[in-house]
């Protein structure tokens, strides 16, 4: 350690460190303008100058590293003269337009000039202009759709530009020119508009850029600011939101080191506007003579609460079935299934709205079952080799994908990048080794990869013999050239790939929708539990099998029992003493049998066995992957009742809705992909009449008979600690910083950030050969249909805010230009897309990242029922394409 004093204070801070940090580290103020914690230093406005005993001129404090016995003084009269003198220099051009510009109130400039600056400026000469319009009396520039740049008030700090191309990998904006016409610019007609193009807003220190969505609208000081987490993917990013006379105006990160270091992507930023639709419920439905109409809670109430009886009471309880919510919060949610296992007396629970086969609920007990990231976030940092298996991790998670890049770009032994997915992605150009498979295939892909391992003796010796000859012989039915063939792939490339897993020091598997919604997903999730534990690397540190979940609180819902065979905590409807302990916390009995998950829900309603379903937070008719399945199945209901913020085509066929809170107006927690949990506040009154989910249920709970006693969430939140023991130690008081990773066992309990097997009471695990189907050739329909999330849009939700679609307006289906030109289609054309379940027509997009054979069209779009197409039936969809008439 190095001993110094800054301003008569001592301080003691590692070898090479800064007198910046150091000054930080005893709350001594350094004044900053080109300085970023988290980006390499600049060293270029020289407003943190200081003095240093015995130096001869004054240093740099963001430059300079400490010295034993060194002496800083951060307040001298040169120091003072110094800083008046770099201010004065700014302001020589600045248009000290601050009644004007959208920083006044949180400008850095403003701040250090009230700290240096005087009261009047020596330069008499007309000011530097760059005039963009001159009509326009402010010179703006809008260089992205959310963005917009004035170069009059840029003092070069470059930190935008700096952060694009060290943090996120991106180069769409730059330095141009030089000397006193430098400016900060676009390349022409390429507007900024990666995913994280609203953290160059964040990140300026002046009024230089500056979003379209909070431009002249409130001063900051008159906004109240909200602590929350991202409504949208399952990363679990830190958001402030900025509120006003019951208006949300703004989101900004909340900076959180152990998720997202203080950078969020554009949809956390700018997707607030979601909460301030127009079309918001604000009022109970009811439908009558066969249309919904406007009604209030009592009537609604009173129409719900007679017809769950009635069915009940004719049928039985398990002719009932909910859907809940990866949207909704924890409290929402386990309300929601307590509800039906207590009062309802049904375990036909499920939320899992995107898959044609859902998974077998995850085993707490077994390490190899648990479908969760086993290792964290910040882990990945540490990571040796990082495998992206079956994910367009950029836009699926753009916060945990700013993770892999530093991991990989690391100075000292950077991470090892492999890729295999059924299309290129943003990462492909880090990537050491990249496979592009036939969607549908991934299963044959990892026996390949187990069968080189096992044929060249690349396995672990951790693995018994007996095991590995178990796994072999049943990988001798799949000749290597047979496996190529299949998937598409060479066979030395296969090879290569193979080896670089075995040779890994250590192994992180990051899985994300192209397997979570894949119908064989249980078994290719088996398969990755083969590889590790072949290769040596099940159960070690940083190494691991991470299941990335894709909306903001999948595995919360997981966690609150939100399954047909599972209470909270994982806890096995069958477990005659953890249900019977549940039963003794709720003061109620529950239904020893495990229920119909979200397919059999859906069997049963077309067998006419479920008769009543009640669905929270989610849009099946636009989400299930067979729109026509759906539809029909969900007209055949006896009732139907939807809870949510919009009146989604699901909600259009209820019988009643119910107008819920958004994020922004509730509280309670989310658990994100880590197993993170965060607390969320209330920033809005929720509109009209609307109420949170949980209040909604408890209401219907106490007026049905069975009285609620919650006064707010988080009183939610310790009955959850209360009855699931990984919870233990989670209350909402303890959350108010990082947030707790579960297992947390009790409140001296700090969380587990990386899941090993001495988590579980079962340490070990088996290989289990598994086989798969294959994927089947149709002429008819050649391409293989792709689909997935776009990066600046979160399933439909995004729809509704104005600010992600200006960025990305409307959907495109994405095709190779081999097969384009074959087509003889443009970029731009409308296309008709068929599948033999439908068709729609949608502009055509040419993308070198698909393979030849494969169309990729995104999910997000209203208009674009892509669903239509899709079979749940089918392994995988198939389509042809042709020219729109």
């Amino acid at each position: 350690m190095i001993s110094l004093t800054i301003d008569n204070k001592p301080v003691e801070v590692e070898e090479g460190k800064t007198i910046l940090q150091a000054a930080k580290k005893v709350g001594v103020d350094i004044p900053t303008f080109c300085w970023h914690e988290k980006l390499k230093i600049l060293g270029g406005c020289r407003v943190c100058l200081v003095e240093v005993e015995k130096a001869h001129k004054l240093m740099i404090a963001c430059n300079t590293p400490v010295t034993q016995g060194m002496v800083v003084w951060t307040n001298t009269p040169k120091v003072i003269k110094a800083g008046k003198g770099i201010v004065e220099f700014l302001l020589i051009n600045h248009p000290l337009d601050c009644p004007t510009c959208d920083k006044g109130g949180e400008c850095d400039l403003q701040e250090i000039t009230f700290k240096y600056g005087t009261d009047k400026s020596r330069f008499v000469e007309e000011k530097r202009r760059y005039i963009i319009d001159k009509t326009s009396t402010f010179d703006d520039l809008r260089i992205g759709p959310q963005v917009i740049r004035n170069q009059n008030r840029c003092i070069y700090c470059l930190k935008c530009i700096r952060f694009l191309k060290e943090i996120a990998g991106e180069y769409d904006m730059g330095a141009f020119m030089r000397g006193w016409r430098s400016e900060i610019n676009i390349l022409p007609a390429v507007p900024i508009s990666n995913v994280y193009s609203g953290n160059t807003v964040e990140i300026c220190p002046v009024g230089a850029l500056t979003a379209k969505s909070w431009r002249y609208l409130i001063r900051p000081w008159t906004a109240s600011k909200v602590k929350s987490i991202c409504p949208f993917c399952g990363d679990g990013c830190n958001l402030t939101l900025w509120a006003r006379l019951n208006k949300l105006y703004r989101g900004t990160s909340r900076r959180n080191d152990k998720v997202d270091e203080g950078f969020i992507c554009d949809k956390g930023r700018w997707g607030y506007d979601v909460v301030g639709h127009p079309e918001r419920i604000k009022s109970p439905w009811v439908k009558k003579n066969g249309k919904l109409v406007e009604s209030n809670w009592e009537e609604a109430y009173s129409l719900l609460i007679s017809k769950l009886i009635e069915i009940k009471e004719k049928y039985g309880p398990k002719a009932l079935a909910g859907f809940g919510s990866e949207r909704a919060t924890n409290e929402d949610n386990y309300i929601f299934q307590k509800f039906f296992r207590t009062i309802l007396g049904s375990n036909n629970l499920d939320f899992r709205e995107k898959t044609k086969k859902v998974l077998p609920s995850p085993a707490l007990f077994e390490y190899s079952q648990v479908y969760t990231m086993t290792n964290s976030i910040e882990g990945i940092e540490k990571a040796k080799t990082i495998l992206i298996f079956g994910s367009d991790l950029n836009s699926e998670h753009p916060i945990i994908s700013l993770r892999v890049r530093k991991s990989v770009l690391r100075e000292e032994n950077g991470a090892s990048l492999l890729i295999a997915n059924p299309k290129k992605i943003k990462f492909s150009s880090m990537a050491e080794k990249e496979l592009v498979y036939k969607f549908g295939t991934e299963g044959f892909l990892i026996n390949a990869l187990l069968k080189i391992i096992l044929d060249e003796k690349l396995f672990s010796s951790k693995v018994s013999q007996e095991q590995i000859d178990m796994l072999g012989k049943n990988l001798e039915k799949y000749p290597l050239s047979k496996l190529s063939e299949i998937t598409g792939i060479e066979e030395e490339e296969i090879k290569d790939f193979s080896k670089k897993i075995a040779s890994s020091e250590s192994l992180m598997v990051f899985c994300g929708r192209w397997i979570s919604e894949s119908p064989q997903a249980e078994a290719i999730i088996r398969g990755f539990n083969n590889l590790l534990l072949t290769t040596g690397k099940w159960g070690e540190k940083y190494s691991g099998f991470n299941l990335l979940w894709e909306n903001n609180n999948s595995q919360g819902a997981l966690d609150m029992g939100l399954l047909p065979d599972r209470l909270p905590g994982f806890v096995p409807v069958e477990d005659e003493v953890g249900r019977e302990r549940l039963e003794k916390i709720w003061n109620s009995s529950i239904p020893r049998e495990r229920g119909l998950n979200y397919n059999e829900i859906l069997l049963g309603i077309n067998a006419e066995k479920i008769k009543g379903l009640y669905i929270m937070g989610q849009d099946p008719v636009e989400s299930f992957p067979d729109r026509k399945y759906i539809e029909d199945t969900l007209k055949k209901l006896d009732f139907l009742v939807v809870q949510d913020i919009f009146l989604t085509e699901s909600a259009k066929l209820a019988d009643v809705v119910l107008p819920a809170a958004s994020f922004a107006e509730k509280e309670g927690t989310f658990t994100n992909v880590e197993r993170r949990v965060q607390k969320l506040c209330r920033a809005l009154a929720p509109p009209g009449q609307a109420k949170s989910d949980w209040e909604i249920i408890c209401e219907l709970s106490t007026l049905m008979g069975h009285k609620q006693h919650y006064t707010s969430a988080f009183q939610i939140t310790e009955e959850i600690a209360q009855v699931s023991p990984i919870y233990g130690g989670i209350k909402a008081d303890r959350l108010d910083d990082c947030g707790i990773q579960w297992p947390c066992l009790n409140l001296n309990d700090l969380g587990t950030t990386e899941l090993l097997p001495e988590n579980f009471l079962n340490k070990t695990s088996q290989l289990v050969p598994v086989d798969f189907e294959e994927v089947p050739v149709d002429n008819e329909y050649p391409f293989i249909l792709l689909t997935g999330s776009l990066a600046h849009h979160s399933g439909k939700l995004t729809n509704k805010s104005s600010n992600l679609c200006s960025i990305v307006p409307e959907g495109f289906c994405q095709i190779n230009p081999q097969d384009a030109e074959k087509l003889n289609l443009k970029t731009g054309e409308e296309v008709l897309v068929e599948s033999p379940k439908g068709k729609i027509k949608i502009k055509v997009k040419m993308d070198e990242y698909v393979n030849p054979g494969t169309v990729f069209i995104p999910l997000n779009f209203m208009e674009i029922k892509v669903n239509v197409l899709l079979d749940k039936d089918k392994l995988v969809d198939r389509v042809r394409l042709s020219k729109a008439g």
